[in-house]
């Protein structure tokens, strides 16, 4: 029975040692994505899977879907604000403010494109997805000026 016990206990130490090395390891200075960014990857992968869908009436309840995860992402987005570079004060305060406004047009914005899903209207449904795509585009310019991925 010790020697049963001494082999469980060896074999526990060694895996535990082993468990700990891996995980305090961090392998070629591994990049780990802030919230912000995985919430953003999320929103361009749901953003390039409606825009396939977008034009096919058929396809529109699966692009809702996609929408409608879109909409709950630019709300998880509110918290997490880029860095600031500059001072705090005022500066700081609108540049914060003018970001979670920037995220509540978006949620707008696809909240009207989910109803002319709803309602069938292609036409509006893709003027609207254009001017995500032109948000997007604009809040990258002042939030995350080097990204290159348009």
């Amino acid at each position: 029975m010790n020697k049963l016990f001494s082999i469980l206990l060896f074999s526990a130490v060694i895996v535990s040692g082993f468990a700990a090395t891996s995980f305090s390891q961090d392998p070629g200075g591994e990049h780990h994505d802030s919230p912000l960014e995985e919430i953003m990857e999320e929103m361009k992968d749901n953003m390039r899977a409606a825009r396939k869908l977008i034009d096919d009436a058929e396809q529109h309840p699966q692009c809702i879907l996609h929408i409608q995860s879109m909409q709950q992402l630019a709300i998880d987005a509110l918290p997490y604000c880029p860095e600031f570079t500059g001072e705090d004060g005022l500066e700081k305060s609108k540049y914060e403010i003018n970001f979670k406004r920037r995220l509540l047009v978006v949620a707008d914005t696809l909240l009207q494109l989910e109803l002319a899903l709803h309602e069938g209207d292609t036409e509006t449904a893709q003027d609207l997805y254009q001017r995500l795509r032109q948000t997007k585009k604009e809040s990258h310019d002042v939030y995350n000026p080097e990204d290159e991925d348009e």
